[in-house]
């Protein structure tokens, strides 16, 4: 017999000494009264007319009773293991899944993980005596699981909340086929709550226990801000907004921004179905870009806003630098925006009131304050060192992931003669990396990739046919995009957010946020759609965090809504403690005892 209020031999100890002390006073018995009276005769003689009658069982009636109260109030204390009272102990694992979509509101004001807490607290409570749990999390924020009392076990349920950010798993304590049983005794049993959304392998010993419950949502699963191809000067918004309700949505999408009143938009969506909205932001200013969407009935906020940022639309001041070039001055002229000046090389320093700055075929003594695109260049000590020279050659491949060539076909580009440019450090200056490369991998364009904007081109542009082809104009576009304008936002999901290594994070609101550092990078957290700015010795980011997310838009596409409905219909069992029944049990015996001895039944 095992005890789970005390140790046995306590349990043992306290029942036998309740039962003998009870026993020991009923045994001892109270002095006889005595009565002094005139005379005994009519005593005597009712004695003899009346036959005395055995009164035995009324002490033994009175003495089962004391001893059914007495130990009924120390087998509650002792909290004897029987199956048949307070069911089989068993190890019960709980996994709560905490993830975003866990968050959605109910009809009733609860969301789903609400109803995954309360429906653990429910299989805690019916689990038999002795039973021990552990509590863990797909999110991974309960800590180091462990096995506990029940107390532990619902207090620790009350302290887990959704986590909107990061990849869902089911944790690895829960992994590995249940064993049929222990030394104890005990079944191990193995559970999954949760709305069945969240995609993640999951063993398949686990019984899943579902909360999925219908909801309304609504949700952005798009944003993207691009300039017009025919006009860089005006900018579009595309919006995809996905109703992920059973029926039909009217949805309300706003659009604000620096410098011109909101933009609204009304959307109708069916059950289900998806639409994308295109918007003119060109009457909006440099800065950050909100779109929001609105719907009755919404049960997710996490996907109702997404941000963009808006880049400057003004003038540019460009210097170009050579001894003379028509042809690049001419495709420089008919791009819009770009008011250009032609520097002779003999006020080359005067570049840095621009800007930025095209040297052509000639480069500065020292690094240009300004960004700058330098062609064919000779030798010096902030560019990266001339090596090999090359004839007859071509562009083989590029790297397009660069802001320099994005979009940009070199396939036809040849070249009559190069020199190559190793990218190596060079001091004060951020490190080169080649982004176009000859046949045999010889580094012919060069670019930095972080700090300040500087391209270098490995052969003049009479040296080749390239500005000859079609593609020319697109890469001085991107050149001086690249070169005059911040960097486009970077966009990133919510979560653990990279950026350049040693930045410094600010908010909207100019507040600066907690990062710490890892090799190459700062991190910070952004558990919610928002727009940061990223600043470090050399450059700004923008990062807009956005969710963007159709799989957790989609709120009501989880496995086996089927066991929801059923979980909805059944009507949890009662649950009550037989150790709070065994003293409810002594209470009434307690007032039967009463009942008996005013009624001089077992007097």
């Amino acid at each position: 017999m095992r005890f789970l209020g005390l140790a046995p031999g306590l349990a043992w100890g306290l029942l036998a000494g309740v039962a003998a002390l009870v026993v020991l006073f009923y045994l001892l018995k109270p002095a006889p009264r005595r009565l002094r009276v005139a005379s005994n005769l009519v005593w005597q003689r009712l004695l003899k007319e009346r036959r005395r009658t055995p009164e035995r069982w009324r002490w033994w009636l009175s003495l089962l009773l004391a001893l059914t109260i007495a130990l009924s109030i120390a087998v509650a204390l002792t909290q004897p293991e029987v199956a048949v009272v307070s069911g089989k102990a068993q190890d019960v694992i709980l996994v709560i899944d905490d993830s975003a979509t866990m968050g959605a509101h109910l009809a009733d004001g609860r969301t789903r993980l609400a109803l995954a807490i309360e429906r653990a607290e429910q299989m805690i409570n019916q689990a038999g005596a002795g039973s021990r749990f552990l509590i863990a999390d797909t999110m991974r924020q309960s800590g180091v699981p462990a096995f506990e009392a029940k107390e532990a076990a619902l207090a620790r349920l009350q302290h887990l909340a959704v986590v909107p950010a990061g990849r869902p798993r089911f944790p690895d304590v829960a992994h590995g086929p249940p064993p049929q049983a222990d030394a104890s005794q005990r079944r191990r049993e193995v559970y999954l709550i949760s709305d069945g959304v969240a995609r993640f392998g999951v063993p398949d010993h686990v019984r899943f226990v579902s909360v999925l419950r219908p909801a309304d949502n609504v949700g952005i699963t798009a944003f993207e801000v691009r300039a017009l191809p025919a006009d860089a000067r005006r900018y579009q918004a595309f919006v995809q907004i996905t109703n992920a309700s059973p029926g039909k949505k009217k949805a309300e999408l706003t659009l604000t921004g620096v410098g011109a009143a909101p933009i609204k938009r009304s959307v109708q969506l069916d059950g289900g179905a998806a639409a994308g909205v295109v918007v003119d932001v060109s009457t909006f200013g440099e800065g950050p870009l909100r779109v929001s969407v609105s719907a009755e009935q919404d049960a997710l906020a996490l996907d109702d806003a997404a941000y963009a940022y808006l880049p400057s639309k003004s003038r540019v001041r460009l210097a170009l630098v050579t001894p003379g070039n028509p042809a690049l001055l001419q495709t420089l002229r008919l791009m819009p925006r770009v008011d250009v000046d032609v520097v002779p090389p003999a006020r080359a320093n005067e570049a840095g009131r621009y800007d930025a700055a095209i040297f052509d075929r000639l480069a500065p003594d020292r690094a240009p304050l300004v960004p700058a695109l330098v062609i064919a260049p000779p030798s010096r000590a902030w560019l990266p060192h001339p090596g090999a020279a090359l004839g007859e050659t071509h562009l083989a491949r590029w790297d397009s992931t660069h802001p320099l060539i994005e979009g940009v076909a070199l396939r036809d580009v040849l070249i009559e003669h190069a020199q190559v440019r190793k990218p190596v450090a060079t001091t004060g200056v951020p490190a080169f990396a080649a982004v176009a490369f000859g046949p045999h991998d010889e580094p012919l364009m060069l670019a930095t990739r972080e700090g300040r904007r500087l391209a270098l081109i490995g052969f003049a542009l009479e040296a080749s046919n390239f500005a000859q082809q079609p593609s020319f104009p697109a890469f001085l576009a991107n050149a001086v995009n690249w070169l005059t304008h911040e960097p486009r936002a970077q966009t990133q999901s919510i979560g653990p957010v990279s950026v350049p290594p040693n930045a410094r994070v600010l908010d909207l609101e100019g507040k600066e946020v907690a990062t710490r550092q890892i090799p190459e990078a700062s991190v910070f957290d952004a558990p919610t759609p928002a727009l940061y700015t990223a600043v470090t010795r050399d450059q700004r980011v923008r990062v807009s965090v956005n969710l963007l997310d159709p799989a957790i838009t989609r709120i009501n596409d989880g496995r086996h809504a089927s066991e929801a409905a059923a979980a909805e219909a059944a009507a949890p069992r009662l649950s009550v403690d037989p150790w709070l029944l065994l003293l409810v049990a002594a209470a009434l015996l307690l007032g039967l005892e009463w009942w008996t001895y005013n009624r001089r039944v077992t007097v």
